[in-house]
């Protein structure tokens, strides 16, 4: 399997709102880690992003559930004047607020929207190592809220459900209009895979829109986090947040406008500054071992013990994230700088 980070040095590694990958112009938090295979295609608007899995976050100390926010998946009502089949790159380009595209980072076509204030959820399932298309695999949309406050997220009772395709995409629309109050989030669980939360969609003003702001939606193989774990060890500020996903936490990418790893990006505090409590490593050039000086040129990074709601950037950037995490998950923030 290849590792991030070996992508990266074959073709140099790719600002979510809430804990997802994609980076709409109507989303505020989005969080979606992406390594392996670069995405082209138009660069979104920055947005904000979750770094968990677009969700709210965890507590002062180590938190033990962090409630990602969701706001990159987002829709705002009343798009630009972009007609049904005509291109676009985020949804308030479309008449419609739907845009229809399968990868954060690539153009799409505006479709209509679904009727009675449904919303349709389309993207594609990713190995956030190797960044390849996972086929055949269920998608779980829950409630960010749901999320964060079950004792098992891998359990956590779906809004809906959608299997993967065998290019991994998924496309699968509401029965009736969305009514999580923070957002819901993408849950993929099984497998290889440890249980992994990206932000999808979350609402304006108490209403969801016709089409989700995040498309590249993140699986974490449970090896990698096993490993990743263990390089960490034997940091003593980092130990009690260990193991990664039994423990929460939240694995985050920075990436450019092209989808590749950005290196010398650090991650600060938006919103507590250096008087934060959260700790961050960067995953080194060598691949085995974390820094606490900035991004490699994976661009990955992990980040724990964040305060409740806490919002994370890179340094001199401009996509702000929101960190979520939950016990017996991982959520996944994606924070792309042009």
């Amino acid at each position: 399997m290849l590792r991030p980070w070996t992508l990266s040095l074959i073709n140099v590694l790719a600002a979510t709102t809430l804990v997802a990958c994609g980076d709409d112009k109507n989303m505020t938090d989005a969080s979606t880690g992406s390594t392996g295979a670069a995405t082209s295609g138009a660069t979104d608007n920055p947005t904000t992003t979750v770094g968990t899995s677009n969700a709210t976050d965890e507590a002062t100390t180590t938190p033990t559930t962090t409630l990602p926010t969701t706001t990159e998946g987002t829709t705002m009502v009343g798009g630009e004047t972009a007609a049904d089949g005509e291109a676009c790159s985020a949804n308030d380009d479309c008449a419609s607020v739907g845009c229809l595209k399968w990868r954060d980072l690539e153009m799409g076509e505006c479709v209509p929207a679904p009727a009675g204030g449904n919303t349709r959820i389309a993207g594609t399932l990713l190995d956030f190592v190797a960044g390849t298309p996972i086929a055949g695999t269920e998608l779980r949309v829950v409630g960010a809220l749901t999320v964060a406050l079950s004792a098992d997220p891998a359990t956590a009772p779906p809004v809906f459900t959608a299997t993967s395709e065998a290019d991994g995409q998924v496309d699968v629309t509401s029965t009736e209009p969305l009514a999580e109050g923070v957002g819901v989030v993408g849950v993929i669980t099984g497998g290889d895979y440890y249980t992994t939360a990206t932000g999808i969609a979350a609402p304006i003003a108490g209403v969801y829109g016709p089409m989700n702001g995040n498309r590249d939606i993140w699986a974490l193989p449970a090896a990698t986090l096993t490993e990743w774990s263990g390089y960490l060890m034997t940091d003593p500020e980092i130990m009690p947040s260990l193991p990664l996903g039994d423990a929460g936490g939240v694995v985050g990418f920075v990436r450019d406008g092209n989808g590749m790893g950005k290196a010398g990006a650090k991650i600060v505090s938006e919103t507590n500054g250096a008087a934060t409590t959260a700790k961050v490593r960067y995953l080194s050039d060598d691949g085995v071992s974390f820094n606490a000086d900035a991004t490699g040129a994976s661009g990955i990074f992990v980040l724990v013990a964040p305060s409740l709601a806490e919002k994370f950037k890179v340094e001199g950037g401009t996509v702000i994230g929101t960190a979520g995490s939950a016990k017996k998950a991982v959520f996944v923030m994606i924070l792309t700088e042009p």
